[in-house]
């Protein structure tokens, strides 16, 4: 069966075909999984240091509400954000997310919990933003 297959291929279907192989090869081999570190360096890009730290930013029409140093949290503490609409935002031991919010969208809410350096959660409706850094 194999034979009838490739007795159908013609030169330039064989040629196209090696092309694509050699093509899918030489990028596993170029790449070798470094672009992927590249954007994970670009990410967390000045966000390393000593202390390890995890801090979040809490922000709410781009002034600080508030800034949580989540290494430290020992119990769960709870922020509420008014504004248009009313947004709970939920920290815990090395993570932090919005836990509810009567936005429309609730978009927020699904971003679920964030704890690495350069992670973003954000409320647009409420134009409320958490962001993660390491200190």
């Amino acid at each position: 069966m194999k034979m009838v297959i490739l007795l159908m291929l013609k030169k330039g279907d064989v040629i196209l075909l090696l092309i694509v192989v050699f093509g899918i090869l030489a990028g596993f081999t170029l790449c070798n999984g470094s672009s992927l570190n590249s954007i994970t360096s670009w990410n967390n890009l000045n966000t390393h240091s000593k202390t390890g730290e995890i801090i979040a930013i809490v922000k709410k029409d781009n002034e600080i509400v508030q800034t949580i140093n989540l290494s430290n949290i020992k119990n769960r503490e709870i922020l509420r954000i008014s504004g248009q609409y009313e947004a709970t935002v939920v920290a815990e031991h090395n993570k932090i997310c919005f836990f509810d919010s009567d936005c429309s969208d609730e978009i927020c809410m699904k971003t679920g919990w964030i704890n690495k350096a350069g992670d973003i959660a954000v409320c647009l409706p409420n134009r409320t933003i958490i962001k993660i850094q390491q200190k």
